[in-house]
């Protein structure tokens, strides 16, 4: 308001001059033309000429900006200036860059093409060169974009990393990126790559927090990050490195969904604590699986058990009777039974466990009871079964 008053009294004071020397002397202009004349004040033609001289303006900007009419107007009404759209049109390519989709989507829908050039075309033309196999021409678009600093620098590093993952340069992939900032770090887009090189490189606890931060961010497809966290804890549970209370505390980190029925990080940290001999605690994690749980994995660990110490897995093996179909469960009964020394419950358990499951790893295991029991003739028949088993793939 107050602007708009000194523009006023500005105003009223050169009026008043231009009032007062109109007032004073009024001027002459006499102009004559094959026998046209033309007599007025000098100020009434000043003013003719003005408006003249506007006239031409405006013409000549109308013809000019008739295949433009819509931006005009929308500048003519003050809707955007071009430096907004120029603004508008970097914030929303920035955010594409950096994987902010939401960002971007509502930036660049409001930006007309015509109406912005933007300063990221060398990541498009690196991108592009990168794509169809050029990465010389790539690496040369990304220095000069580089040397000449318009392009914002952590731009150009994510785009020189995505090149070296293309060329499968994990390491250089990796110092390319180690040199981006925290902040820039933590952008979905450099998260992708980081993962991908950690991927590469079985880097497999870096890779576990990436696609936990990936899943948020919508960069790579479910499938793919679930592939990579299955793979990254089965490799951590085989890791001859950590030992076993590791192991176990890592399986309780486990998401949900790679502990279901069939889980093969289940099947990996079984394998490595019978490979441990770590039979406290494989008792420990089989007493709270099978509560939940019918699993091969699960019944053959349970014949794994030396002496008498899988014992307390007899109660909850039992609730699985009924659904034993290939003769695992009465086999891990009957093993069970066997280490107690309750003889003939063992064999009637890998009678039935054959009878539900011919399979060579039970037969030889009831040849063996049989044997033990002095029955050689019957021992003989199933050994011979169980070659014959043996011979035939599953």
């Amino acid at each position: 308001m107050t602007r708009f008053n000194i523009y006023l009294i500005v105003g009223l004071l050169v009026g008043a001059l231009l009032a007062s020397l109109m007032a004073e002397d009024a001027g002459y202009v006499l102009l004559r033309w094959r026998g046209w004349q033309l007599e007025t004040s000098i100020w009434v033609a000043v003013g003719l000429g003005a408006l003249l001289a506007l006239s031409l303006v405006l013409l000549r900007g109308l013809f000019r900006s008739t295949f433009r009419m819509p931006m005009k107007l929308r500048q003519w009404f003050g809707l955007r200036s071009a430096r907004g759209a120029q603004r508008l049109a970097d914030k929303g390519i920035t955010a594409f860059f950096e994987g902010r989709w939401d960002v971007a989507e509502r930036a660049l829908r409001k930006v007309n093409p015509s109406e912005a050039r933007t300063v990221l075309h060398p990541l498009y033309a690196a991108v592009a060169a990168c794509r169809k196999g050029d990465y010389e021409q790539a690496n040369n678009v990304l220095n000069q974009a580089e040397r000449a600093g318009e392009t914002p620098r952590h731009l150009v590093l994510i785009t020189r990393a995505e090149c070296q993952l293309a060329t499968q340069d994990y390491d250089r992939a990796r110092q390319t990126l180690s040199a981006l900032t925290g902040t820039e770090q933590a952008l979905p887009r450099t998260k992708k790559l980081l993962a991908q090189v950690a991927y590469a490189q079985k880097a497999w606890v870096e890779l576990i927090t990436l696609v936990s931060d990936l899943r948020h961010c919508h960069q790579l497809p479910e499938m793919l990050l679930d592939m990579w966290e299955r793979e990254a804890y089965s490799a951590l549970m085989a890791d001859g490195s950590q030992s076993s209370p590791e192991l176990l505390a890592l399986w309780r980190r486990v998401p949900a969904a790679l502990k279901e029925e069939g889980s093969v990080v289940w099947a990996a940290l079984v394998r490595s604590l019978v490979f441990r001999c770590e039979w406290e605690l494989l008792l420990k994690v089989l007493t709270e699986r099978l509560t939940e749980h019918f699993e091969v994995v699960s019944l053959d660990a349970v014949r794994a058990f030396p002496e008498r110490r899988a014992a307390k897995l007899a109660k909850v093996l039992r609730r699985w009777v009924d659904k034993d179909v290939d003769g695992r469960c009465h086999a891990a009964l009957a093993h069970i039974a066997g280490q107690e020394d309750r003889t003939g419950e063992a064999g009637e358990l890998w009678q039935q466990a054959y009878s539900l499951g011919k399979r060579p790893d039970i037969a030889a295991q009831w040849a063996h009871w049989l044997r033990q029991q002095g029955d050689e003739a019957k021992a003989a028949q199933i050994q011979r079964e169980a070659l014959q088993l043996l011979a035939v793939p599953e």
